[in-house]
């Protein structure tokens, strides 16, 4: 069996971060409505999946049944992200005061929401929901074993797919519809550590303990994901034409098409060095405060036309932000560890 090469998954990784700004830019909408749909409402929603089954194949791959050291990898996990959050939460307070965020509704319940589900902005609720998914799935790895895991996640899956993306199957349904009214006084989405993380994390898992048996081609990889990115763009076009999502960031088909990316990604050729692979991180963090920076530079210069109004030019002009600034968080980074070491 041919060994991992954990340079693809970086190179995937990235491609992820670029993708999650493209579903906050929408880079064909000023051109094509429907087209910028199948990038940014479909395509897109393949990045954070990636995001969760490369992190649950890199924590289970430290899991040995040692009970000291699978606690101390998970503690030491735990204060890994959760120091991340804590960063990224100080950093989007400004903005929070811009948009007000700490006037509109706000309250100490509103905030504990935002913290454990939604995220203190737009784009962080994925930091809590991979802390919430890792805790599931580590004691539950704890307790029982990987295909019970994936039975119970993929269960957690369904029921979250009902408050997303099918959510019209049971929006007129007197018994389940006021369940998850319920939920939705807790949470803003099912898109959340409860329901959507669990499942790509237990296939990191999967892939993690249960690698191949027989080495495959990379092309018989590649020929399944874009099997099932196709069967994907097909289960998002119907879903919004039948009207269905609530939101639309879980699809059945979206689980088929990053377990096969990955794999395939595993056996991309090619190395990738340490700051590369925390400029992704930088990337996911950072990419809002570059949409704002590019919208008002534009607007100081009177270039909106081409760098708001033209939906292609305004992402590719964010995408170059952020890597530069992810670029220098990680040098600052660097320069930090260097001089207290």
């Amino acid at each position: 069996m041919a060994k991992p090469n954990f340079g693809g998954l970086d190179y995937v990784k990235f491609i992820a971060a670029i993708l999650v700004i493209a579903n906050h830019t929408g880079p064909l909408l000023s051109y094509h409505a429907n087209a910028d749909f199948l990038i940014s409402g479909i395509l897109t929603r393949i990045a954070v999946p990636i995001f969760f089954m490369t992190s649950g194949y890199f924590f289970f791959r430290k899991q040995t049944g040692e009970q000291a050291n699978d606690s101390k990898a998970w503690l030491g996990y735990m204060k890994k992200i959760g120091k991340l959050y804590g960063i990224a939460i100080l950093l989007y307070i400004p903005l929070n005061v811009y948009t007000g965020y700490f006037k509109e509704n706000f309250s100490a319940y509103s905030f504990f929401k935002d913290i454990v589900f939604d995220g203190t902005f737009y784009h962080l609720w994925y930091l809590p929901a991979l802390i919430i998914g890792i805790t599931i799935t580590y004691f539950l790895y704890k307790k029982i074993s990987l295909t019970s895991m994936l039975a119970i996640a993929g269960l957690l899956y369904v029921i979250g797919l009902l408050g997303d993306s099918y959510y019209g199957l049971i929006e007129n349904t007197g018994g389940i519809k006021p369940l998850y009214d319920g939920m939705f006084s807790v949470f803003d989405y099912t898109r959340n550590g409860l329901f959507y993380a669990p499942i790509y994390l237990v296939l990191g898992a999967w892939a993690a303990k249960h690698p191949p048996k027989h080495a495959r081609k990379p092309v018989v990889y590649a020929s399944l994901f874009l099997l099932s990115l196709a069967l994907m763009f097909a289960e998002g076009i119907l879903l919004k034409s039948w009207e269905l999502p609530r939101h639309d960031s879980m699809y059945v088909f979206a689980l088929p098409a990053t377990y096969f990316l990955f794999q395939w990604a595993l056996l991309w050729k090619g190395k990738s060095g340490k700051a590369f692979r925390e400029w992704r991180v930088w990337i996911y963090i950072l990419h809002p405060i570059a949409i704002v920076l590019v919208r008002g530079a534009a607007e100081v210069i009177n270039l909106e036309s081409i760098f708001i109004a033209n939906s292609l030019i305004h992402f590719a002009t964010v995408c170059l932000l952020s890597v530069v600034m992810a670029a220098v968080a990680v040098k600052v980074s660097d320069i930090k560890f260097k001089l207290r070491s």
